[in-house]
This record gives C-alpha cells, structure tokens and sequence, in this order.
C-alpha cells in the first residue's frame, strides 16, 4: 500500500486504529513522472569521519520548487513554520565518523515534535528527548542489500504489490521498497542492527535545531524526491531515486534521504500523541515521507503509520546500532 495522500482502508483495520491510534493524518498520492536526477557514489568504504554538507534556507525560484498552494499545506496554512523556536537558516555543520556505510550521532537532548499551531494533531505536543548515542544508516538500505538477505533465506521476498516496487527491478542502488515492518526489522537483525526508534530518526533528521527539513527551510527537487503538487499530480521523479544521490538534502550530520524517497520504517508502535512509544500497538511509525509523499508529509516531524498487513512502493527502511557497538 503506497503511503502519499488518504486511501480507503479496510473496516477492521480503520476499527482497530480508531481505537488505539486515533484519527490518521498520512496522506497519500500518485506522482507523474519526471527525469530523476543522476547518481553519487555513496561507498560505505571505512572512513574516520564525513562532515555533513551545508545546510541552507534559501528558496529557489525556479520549475523544481513546489507550488505555493502545497508548501503551504493548502488552505492557507503553513505546516513548515515552527512557532517556538524558530528554525535556524544556517545549523552548525557536525562532522561524525563514519564507518561501513554508518554514521555515530552524538546523541543529546533535543525538542521532538512541532510546536507549530499549524502542525498535524499526531505531531504534538512538541516535548524534550534525550537520545544516547548511536550508528544509523547513510542511507536507505538498497535493493541489492535486501536481496542478499533473501538469498541467504533471512528474508521474505518482498511482495509485488506494485510494479512500482524496486525489488524486482534492475537497479541494485534503488532503496528497497514494499517491505512490510516485520521485512525491515528481519533485514535489520540479519545485517547486525536494529530499527531506529521514532526519536533516533528525528533527531538524525533534524539535530536539536527546529528545522523544518533536513537541510533547512525550503523544499525542491534538488534536496529530495517527493510529490510536488497533488491536483496536477506532478512529482520529482516517476520512481525513488538511487540512494544518496541528493547530497543537497543531508541533515546536518550527513544523514541522506531523511525526506522524501522512501518512507522508513521504525521500532515504535504508532500513537496519536507525540510521546513515549506504546508497549503494543496495531501499526508501528513511518517517517520522512517518499516519492509519492507531499513535501508537507516529508518534514522532519511528520509521522505517518503503517499496519503490519501493508507495504507499497512509498515503504523502505534504514537501520541503527547502539552507539557502544561499532559497525
């Protein structure tokens, strides 16, 4: 099941999320295809540090920058500006060790959430977290990665739910998609990992800064393949693109594809409320949207949420580590 704008969902499924999860804000969508953009080598070669690109705020004011009416959520609400504190133009850059395609975040205490009136009901309350240290992905976990997995019997063969699913393809460097949560987390444990938890994955995307996006303010093609505008249906690319080929779009770790691509799977249960995770749950967290995500659902705080029966082409994962344990 894609995950981009609203869909109908089955009774039982929408009872049980009623129940414990409260009303669902993803949207979902079909994109029209545009040419994605080329590819940078992105080895997972052993390296003692990557400093993460520069982060910026400026607008372009060209074809690739979304239309106004989308950035700003329709209806004249604004999803992307933070009431408190306001988002930094220009975060300091931190250089982290990287090491067998893995970044070592820092870790440290940071506000998770949005404080923004305007922001989604399952995005507040904005509150304090603290996150240990710990290794995440560089990037998506590729298609030629999973199937190794399926190859050595660890993994399900990803379902065909679409021919927009990647794994069938001839593009080894495409994110995997159309994983069910049960396939990333098998994918983790075989690769020695683990999911990100919900704040892990925040704070990889957004450090302590109130940032609207990875990489600051404004959302265009050249940061992130998302869906650009939902009547004409015109998006960044008719597909994901190869992992790591947006480098304008890292966090300020070096973190890449944290918005738009695919969106990834974490360890949490899903809850209405920002908050501590639940114990049990009948869907578990997605994040940071994907090609056939709005530029609104692709921000550093939007949650969606998928159940253990779905997977679609807008669904990949990446994986963490404990900061103690190297990769």
């Amino acid at each position: 099941m894609m995950h981009s704008m609203p869909e109908v969902r089955s009774a039982a499924i929408v009872l049980a999320t009623a129940i414990t999860a409260g009303s669902v804000l993803a949207r979902r969508a079909e994109a029209v295809p545009l040419a994605p953009p080329g590819r940078e080598d992105v080895a997972g070669a052993a390296s003692p540090a990557v400093a993460a690109p520069a982060i910026s705020s400026v607008v372009r004011d060209d074809e690739e920058h979304m239309d106004r009416d989308d950035a700003r959520g329709g209806e004249g609400t604004n999803p992307y500006e933070e009431a408190s504190p306001p988002a930094r133009a220009a975060p300091t850059r931190t250089t982290v060790p990287l090491r067998d395609g893995m970044l070592r975040l820092p870790g440290g205490r940071f506000v998770m959430g949005s404080a923004s009136a305007w922001a989604p009901v399952n995005e507040r309350p904005a509150h304090s977290t603290t996150v240990t240290s710990f290794w995440i992905d560089r990037t998506e976990v590729t298609v030629g990665a999973y199937r190794a997995c399926v190859d050595a019997g660890a993994c399900a063969r990803p379902e065909r739910a679409s021919a927009s699913c990647t794994f069938d393809g001839d593009d080894s460097e495409l994110p995997v998609s159309c994983v069910h949560w049960h396939d990333a987390d098998d994918y983790c444990r075989f690769a020695g990992k683990r999911l990100p938890s919900e704040a892990e994955w925040e704070y990889a995307a957004r450090g302590p800064y109130a940032l609207p996006f990875p990489w600051g303010n404004a959302p265009t093609c050249n940061n992130a393949v998302v869906l650009l505008n939902v009547q004409s249906g015109k998006g960044c690319a008719p597909h994901p693109a190869r992992v790591g080929t947006h480098p304008a779009g890292a966090s300020m770790f070096g973190v890449q594809d944290m918005s738009g691509n695919v969106e990834e799977w974490t360890s949490d249960w899903y809850a209405e409320l920002e908050g501590p995770s639940p114990r049990a749950g009948v869907a578990h967290v997605l994040r940071g949207g994907g090609w056939l995500s709005t530029a609104a659902m692709s921000r550093t705080t939007s949650r969606d949420w998928g159940s253990a029966l779905e997977a679609g082409p807008n669904v990949g994962m990446r994986c963490a580590r404990d900061g103690e344990q190297g990769p």
